[in-house]
């Protein structure tokens, strides 16, 4: 497993688009930044703090879905899953360093473009709370774990690259793009008494919907969900909380994993 995850670290950090996703970062939180330079500060939910939660919807979880993906497919496509199904390694070794390689170079790249950009606000007088800088940094590592595991068990299930980009941008557009407009014409079609309880449930299924609605409820801005979310708000404000963040965490990864573990296993014998 340890040679998987070298393997793929060292596969990631040699291509350009790796640095691509640098540049891209830095570009993005220096400019947001900048645009905020003449205010009070950041220290709580914004304009500014919900354009870049935005942006960070739209743009890594897209990311994170097709790298996954593509990371089995290319191994599929090229032979190399064959070579490797020769080797005395078990699938869930296999999967799990690909999966620690992939979030390794991914976090540390985001992290490392993140930093840049916060030095750059910081010297042109911007002033940041570390709560703040710590809410931010925290949903983005969460999105690329929740999004790099999903994209991996999309590239356990395509048979070539071409129908894993279609089912990374499908699963994104449904997840990100047109969740909130599915969720209301869905519930439009229910009795009025299973709403509420409808709203909890998609908000557990859909990773990045669960993420957004904790970050905003832990920056003391809940009451924008409006009155069918008081009890979620009181919930994750209250101590059990970031406990129930991690537990929900480790069960989306031993879900997906043990989903894609038994796809693996199909494709073993085909």
């Amino acid at each position: 497993m340890r040679n998987l995850w070298l393997s793929e670290w060292k596969t990631m950090t040699r291509q350009r688009s790796y640095y691509l996703f640098l540049i891209l970062w830095v570009l993005v939180f220096s400019l947001l930044f900048l645009l905020e330079r003449n205010n009070a500060g950041l220290s709580s939910f914004t304009n500014v703090t919900g354009t870049i939660v935005n942006i960070l919807l739209y743009l890594l979880p897209l990311f994170m879905l097709i790298i996954g993906s593509f990371s089995i497919t290319n191994e599929l496509e090229s032979g190399q899953w064959k070579l490797l199904c020769t080797y005395p390694i078990s699938i869930p070794a296999y999967f799990f360093g690909k999966f620690a390689g992939l979030i390794t170079a991914q976090a540390a790249v985001f992290t490392f473009s993140f930093g840049i950009s916060m030095a750059i606000g910081l010297t042109t007088g911007i002033q940041l709370s570390l709560p703040w800088i710590l809410g931010i940094y925290l949903f983005s590592l969460l999105l690329i774990y929740v999004f790099l595991i999903l994209g991996l068990l999309l590239g356990t299930v395509a048979q070539t690259r071409w129908k894993a980009l279609i089912s990374s941008v499908s699963v994104w557009f449904f997840l990100i793009m047109i969740w909130p407009t599915a969720l209301i014409a869905i519930l439009g079609l229910v009795p009025y008494p299973m709403i509420d309880p409808l709203m909890k449930l998609a908000m557990v299924l859909n990773p990045a919907e669960f993420l957004r609605i904790f970050l905003i409820i832990q920056w003391d801005s809940g009451a924008i969900f409006g009155g069918s979310y008081d009890a979620v708000v009181h919930l994750f404000q209250s101590g059990a909380g970031w406990g129930m963040l991690i537990g929900y965490m480790i069960a989306y990864l031993v879900i997906v994993f043990s989903v894609s573990i038994l796809f693996l296993r199909r494709r073993r014998f085909l």
